[in-house]
């Protein structure tokens, strides 16, 4: 089983802060909220998924957005997936195993959570991964905002084809930073979680701060 942890992210964009990532694993389940700045109202969606106490496979995922007006539920015994698995808001986790056997690729099929595929019965399940995370290349030097520059080991995700995000990984196995796309970046908040969590949110609005806090219940 992965080990529990707290951790904030600053998405940056053309050097401007645009948003705030949270993920907080406890008891098994993986709690994601995240809120990006985009026209005229902000992006926000909220995952969680419940693990197998017995292993690192996914029982339940529950997952909203602001395009939905009610959570949307998968569970495992009925997606049967013929090979790993794991929903798309949960790729830290798959990205955990790539980080400690750095030398041996992670493929699983990845799940989309938004997706209409994945929630009719009609649509055949795949039987081939459609997703991978591995290491690339040797250490690079990673410039970190207000913290220097730092030596970090780069780990791809792909998906489906496609580059879905590109992992910087520090020499004590911690992720640092996630580029998605070529304009988005998130940047680890250093610091306990508290502190941390007072950092990400200083100077937000209040809706923010509620939301990144409490969800959709805010």
């Amino acid at each position: 089983m992965p080990e529990d942890f707290e951790r904030w992210d600053v998405l940056v964009r053309d050097q401007q802060r645009i948003g705030v990532l949270y993920r907080n694993l406890e008891s098994n389940v993986l709690l994601t909220r995240v809120l990006v700045e985009e026209g005229d109202q902000p992006y926000r969606a909220e995952s969680r998924v419940r693990l197998d106490p017995g292993s690192d496979a996914w029982e339940l995922s529950w997952f909203r957005d602001l395009t939905m007006d009610q959570a949307r539920i998968m569970r495992r015994e009925t997606q049967d997936p013929p090979v790993e698995s794991m929903p798309s808001f949960a790729d830290i986790l798959m990205l955990q195993r790539a980080i400690r056997d750095p030398g041996n690729p992670v493929e699983y099929v990845r799940l989309n959570e938004s997706g209409q595929e994945i929630h009719d019965p009609l649509v055949p399940r795949r039987a081939e991964p459609n997703a991978r995370i591995q290491q690339v290349g040797p250490p690079e030097e990673l410039p970190i905002p207000l913290g220097g520059i730092l030596s970090a080991r780069r780990f791809e995700a792909w998906a489906d084809g496609l580059l879905v995000a590109t992992h910087w990984v520090n020499d004590a196995n911690e992720l640092v930073c996630t580029r998605w796309g070529t304009n988005t970046t998130a940047f680890g908040v250093p610091g306990a979680p508290s502190e941390a969590g007072w950092l990400s949110l200083s100077g937000l609005d209040e809706g923010t701060v509620g939301f990144m806090t409490h969800g959709f219940d805010a």
